[in-house]
């Protein structure tokens, strides 16, 4: 807030002390201030015969003391005009607000992710993506999280029974994970590498598509989605119903799914699917 003449700013809650507010600068002086003249005592009101100094209220420690003695100097350099008061956003270069410029606000300080383009951009069923969308935040109830939860859990991996069980290793690291990426891949005819010591599956979706044609990238998107969905659906069964892996009843079901997904409105499956599923 810009002070002018001083009518439209308040004095103990808005940003007119050098871009801060009192209530930044003096928190415990603030605190003493009563509600209802926080929100009403204007600037020109206040600085009028010092009367912002007879809305402290209580019984004042060295602290408040310490910090009314700084607003007071500050105060004292506050000169009015006959301007009216101006708000200026410091979020645009122009100083006037824009929606658009509030929005981007909202973003300061975040880091940016690409997974959002691979669950929330590409052809899937709702439930998929959702998979995916927890999968990414390590929210699946993987063996690693049921032992941080203290929860009954499997000591190593049902598909490979190798390693201890995360969402990594399921998707990415295990043997029977692996052989079902390759096989998968190779019947689609799509030109890019296995899963190979990746952070995670966005990691190697990203690089994947690297090495992928053009044409071939919205089947790839798909198979991204589709292999770790049933892939944790195997291990589901495996879990839940004793069921043994079987990694050609699995590239079976893949296989199977890839058609139901490309009869459904999946574009880039309808491209590599071989001729023998060929979609009508």
């Amino acid at each position: 807030m810009v002070i002018g003449n001083g009518t439209e700013a308040l004095f103990w809650e808005d940003r007119w002390l050098n871009g801060r507010s009192a209530g930044e600068l003096m928190p415990m002086l603030y605190n003493c201030i009563p509600k209802r003249r926080r929100k009403t005592r204007t600037v020109a009101e206040g600085l009028n015969g010092n009367a912002w100094a007879r809305d402290i209220q209580g019984v004042l420690g060295l602290h408040e003391i310490g910090q009314y003695l700084q607003l007071w100097q500050l105060v004292q350099q506050v000169t009015l005009t006959d301007a009216p008061d101006q708000l200026i956003s410091k979020w645009t270069t122009s100083g006037i607000y824009s929606a658009q410029s509030c929005y981007l606000a909202t973003f300061q300080g975040s880091s940016q992710s690409y997974s959002w383009k691979l669950i929330w951009k590409a052809w899937a069923p709702p439930r998929v993506k959702f998979f995916h969308w927890l999968a990414n935040l390590d929210r699946c109830w993987t063996a690693d999280r049921l032992a941080r939860h203290g929860l009954q859990h499997h000591p190593r991996c049902l598909l490979c029974d190798q390693a201890p069980e995360t969402i990594r290793h399921l998707m990415l690291d295990c043997p029977f994970s692996r052989q079902a990426w390759h096989e998968t891949l190779a019947w689609l005819r799509i030109p890019a590498p296995i899963p190979n010591q990746e952070p995670t599956l966005m990691d190697w979706w990203q690089h994947a598509k690297d090495d992928t044609p053009q044409a071939q990238r919205k089947a790839l998107q798909s198979i991204a989605l589709l292999v770790p969905w049933l892939l944790w659906k195997h291990r589901n069964s495996c879990v839940f119903d004793n069921a043994t892996p079987s990694l050609d009843t699995f590239v079976n079901r893949i296989k199977e799914e890839a058609d139901s997904w490309a009869k459904a409105g999946a574009p880039g499956l309808r491209v590599v699917l071989p001729p023998s599923w060929d979609v009508h």
